[in-house]
């Protein structure tokens, strides 16, 4: 793999863990809603019959197209961003041990299948912005969009240093 690549492949995943860390407040506040009509006494009949908490209304428009950075979630970090939002259930899932953790990666697995499923339609104040040179989408702010002269995935629009004209030799003068 070429430099450049491996650096556009890292500015991927370094834009989507911003994103993720910009979002981390809204994407705790979407689980504790998503999540609150579940009590932790629902847990262990949950775990045992294979049952999923109802994806249909998350509400994951803020993802765009960033799906395949989804995918690099791992179920450490889920159950950290549950633990976050429900602590009471990320306990009664931890309690079950084994089967808890394999519920865990089953409901990555759900959610990512979901994921990739799903059209993304942004909130009101955020817009997707799109590279011309890559194709590549990602969810700004309104307010911010403006401000975006980079592409994070690709490094297009990045201004090239200027380059300097090479000294000239010093023409001896001329004696007349």
């Amino acid at each position: 793999m070429t430099i450049k690549k491996s650096l556009g492949k890292f500015g991927s995943r370094f834009a989507f863990e911003f994103f993720l860390e910009t979002m981390h407040d809204s994407i705790i506040q979407g689980l504790k809603k998503y999540l609150n009509t579940i009590k932790a006494e629902d847990i262990p009949a949950m775990v045992r019959d294979g049952r999923f908490p109802e994806l249909a209304h998350l509400d994951l428009s803020a993802i765009g197209d960033n799906t395949e950075h989804i995918e690099k979630i791992s179920v450490v970090r889920l159950v950290e961003f549950i633990a976050e939002a429900r602590p009471d259930l990320a306990t009664a899932i931890m309690s079950l041990g084994d089967t808890g953790a394999g519920y865990m990666v089953k409901l990555r697995l759900h959610i990512l299948g979901l994921l990739k499923r799903t059209e993304f339609k942004p909130d009101e104040d955020v817009v997707l912005a799109h590279c011309d040179k890559c194709g590549k989408k990602w969810p700004v702010k309104k307010d911010e969009a403006e401000s975006i002269t980079k592409c994070p995935f690709c490094g297009a629009g990045e201004e090239e240093p200027e380059k300097l004209p090479e000294d000239e030799p010093e023409k001896p003068p001329d004696d007349e």
